[in-house]
């Protein structure tokens, strides 16, 4: 019983309802819309669309804006795509496994602070190209997705009326529990280290947060904000250099105080997500083996969606995990699925008409929104039902029986994949994704030393080394901890590793130092 309850058990995670209520209400005003502009049967594909507020978490006013559209022309896009392929069968795994790894890669390389995962952009092209079978269909299904995303973005502007700088007063407001958190945390050296890792970060994603407020930058309160997020910068560099034994002083806020770090550029990051030994290229091309194995397995067994064994295996397995971690999270998919597959059933049993299938699926859509951060099984019981019903309504023809059944099927075929490439990769991958992070953390310490020692800190090629250094000790430890976690024979690494990262917020920190003579 007591493993049942811990399979099933929610975790709730805090800050998230309200939010998340906000984001449920914007996408059932798309649905309803939808809906009554292309009648329940097509209406209800919006719902990809419609989901476009997982993308929005904390983005101020015009980058709300920016990357809604970005978000609507690539769901468009992959959508038309899965279309175009749709009547050429045998190329449907190929060009899915394509999609994957192009989006995968791009995503984790350039999507530092915006959306949970790149499932959403190959969902739409894997989907497009089972709708496609039908192109007239599937171009109403381009359509609408069109329709929906650049509706609901339309709609994610209205709570920003309300509170016009609440993202940007949010992320300064987490920077500082992140760093009031690191500084409270004397004595074990453990989590010392990784509350400074967490307080870096919170202070870097707020300083991105503030700068993506363009061109709305130039308020007084904007201008606030920076200067306490500068502070509090301040504040947290004298921390770890008191706490590695540096104990120079550290300047005051001055017209020649070094500038927080950002982004960096697209050059650095397509390089380093390119690399052979990358996280973001691990995790692409093993999506893009798992959604392999699972469309070839379930073509081959003649199973009529094998877009949903794809899809399976990439949601799985779309993050760095360890091996129990994902296969904890293959066996929430399949079991949740399972029990989703018996309320279809149930409503189905009832016959329901086309509205009160509509409201069967936004009541699943507000539910999986509120749930999803709990338990991932518990989302999937109210994720079958809104996907299936969405996908019955579209396609009238198809028996309930065969829906569920090719649902449940292709969900355990991807599930299984997941697993398996999961297992398959974890015993050689890690040791080899530690080493190549630690190179490239050791040379960005040693420029940052040298540039350091040459008073160049606050130059531009000084403040450029700084963005790059803060990158890679970001992945430095976060490697480094799920590298540990999949292979335990890494552990006799991390003492060096952290000696590293020490090192690297050194000289993070010695920016901060009074300058000689002074």
């Amino acid at each position: 019983m007591g493993t049942v309850w811990g399979f099933f058990a929610p975790r709730y995670v805090p800050g998230t309802i309200v939010p998340n209520v906000v984001n449920a209400g914007i996408s059932t005003a798309t649905v309803v819309i939808s809906c009554l502009l292309f009648t329940p049967q097509l209406g209800l594909i919006s719902l990809l669309g419609a989901l476009t507020p997982f993308w929005e978490t904390g983005r101020p006013l015009w980058a709300r804006v920016r990357n809604s559209l970005l978000v609507s022309a690539v769901l468009t896009a992959s959508m038309s795509l899965g279309v175009v392929v749709a009547p050429i069968r045998w190329a449907v795994v190929p060009v899915s496994v394509l999609v994957i790894l192009i989006v995968g890669l791009l995503y984790y390389a350039f999507m530092l602070t915006r959306g949970p995962s790149p499932v959403m952009m190959f969902y739409a092209a894997v989907i497009g190209t089972f709708f496609g079978a039908d192109a007239q269909l599937g171009w109403k299904m381009v359509g609408v997705t069109a329709f929906a995303s650049v509706l609901t973005s339309a709609f994610l502007l209205v709570p920003l009326a309300f509170a016009p700088h609440g993202p940007e007063r949010r992320a300064v407001a987490a920077a500082h529990r992140a760093v009031s958190a690191y500084q409270g945390q004397i004595g074990d050296a453990e989590a010392q280290r990784l509350t400074r890792n967490a307080a870096y970060q919170a202070v870097n994603s707020a300083w991105l947060t503030l700068q993506s407020a363009w061109p709305a930058n130039r308020s007084r309160r904007h201008r606030a904000l920076v200067g306490d997020l500068l502070q509090l910068n301040r504040s947290l560099a004298h921390t770890v250099l008191e706490r590695l034994g540096m104990g120079a002083g550290v300047r005051p806020l001055s017209a020649d105080t070094p500038l927080l770090l950002g982004r960096p550029g697209w050059r650095f990051l397509l390089s380093h997500a390119l690399r052979a030994h990358s996280v973001e290229w691990f995790t692409s091309w093993r999506m893009g083996l798992a959604a392999g194995i699972a469309g070839i397995v379930s073509q081959a067994a003649g199973i009529g969606h094998p877009y949903w064994a794809i899809l399976t295996a990439t949601i799985v397995i779309n993050q760095w995990m360890d091996r129990l971690t994902a296969t904890r999270r293959a066996a929430h998919r399949a079991v949740g699925t399972l029990i989703g597959v018996g309320v279809v059933w149930a409503v189905s049993a009832a016959h329901p008409s086309a509205w009160w299938a509509v409201v069967v699926v936004i009541v699943c859509m507000i539910g999986q929104y509120l749930v999803f951060p709990m338990n991932y099984a518990l989302a999937l019981i109210l994720i079958t039902p809104m996907a299936l019903l969405a996908v019955e309504a579209a396609s009238p023809d198809a028996s309930v029986a065969t829906l569920t059944f090719d649902r449940f099927t292709d969900t355990v075929i991807g599930a299984l994949s997941a697993a398996a490439v999961t297992w398959g990769t974890s015993w050689f991958f890690p040791r080899r994704l530690v080493r190549a992070q630690s190179a490239r953390s050791a040379a960005a310490v040693a420029k940052l030393e040298q540039l350091n020692d040459a008073g160049d800190a606050f130059s531009d090629v000084g403040r450029k080394a700084r963005v790059e250094l803060q990158y890679e000790l970001t992945h430095h430890l976060s490697i480094l901890e799920r590298a540990v976690a999949e292979d335990r024979r890494l552990a006799d690494l991390a003492s060096l590793e952290h000696l590293l990262a020490d090192r690297g917020y050194a000289a993070l920190g010695r920016a901060w130092e009074v300058p000689p003579g002074r």
